[in-house]
């Protein structure tokens, strides 16, 4: 027996929590997690701190639109109709880029590499993963 679900598209209107305040509350507790595991691990916080902001940063960019999509529903119905990929910001592949940066970063943090060597990676690793996204992703935008 197959269970059917649907989903309330109206779950978000008139209520205290909104995907974008959702993001932001899953944004910094990255922060607090990412900055505690970096002390106990690493005995470094700021790598994990550092490391968190930008997992949280991306977590509020992607995380909303993920909320936002219903059931039935999927990213290129909030996609802008510009035909140009990364023409203005892309959100979608801006909060992966956000993260991979975040954990490539704090990657670096195990494997002991200077933060001369880490902070580029993280960059390259970060644009890399924005450039591939945004080309294979649709531009997706929150609707307001």
């Amino acid at each position: 027996m197959e269970q059917t679900r649907e989903r309330d598209t109206t779950a978000f209107e008139d209520r205290p929590i909104t995907p974008t305040r959702l993001g932001a509350a899953a944004g910094v507790m990255d922060v607090v997690v990412f900055a505690a595991v970096g002390y106990l691990t690493l005995e470094n916080v700021a790598i994990g701190a550092v490391a968190g902001l930008l997992i949280g940063i991306g977590v509020f960019l992607f995380l909303p639109l993920f909320v936002s999509v219903g059931e039935d529903d999927d990213l290129e119905d909030l996609a802008a109709d510009d035909g140009a990929p990364l023409r203005a910001f892309h959100r979608l592949a801006g909060g992966f880029a956000f993260s991979a940066a975040g954990l490539v970063l704090f990657a670096t943090g195990f494997a002991e590499l200077a933060p001369l060597t880490a902070l580029p990676a993280a960059l390259l690793a970060g644009s890399v993963v924005y450039l591939g996204a945004g080309f294979a992703l649709p531009n997706a935008q929150l609707k307001r």
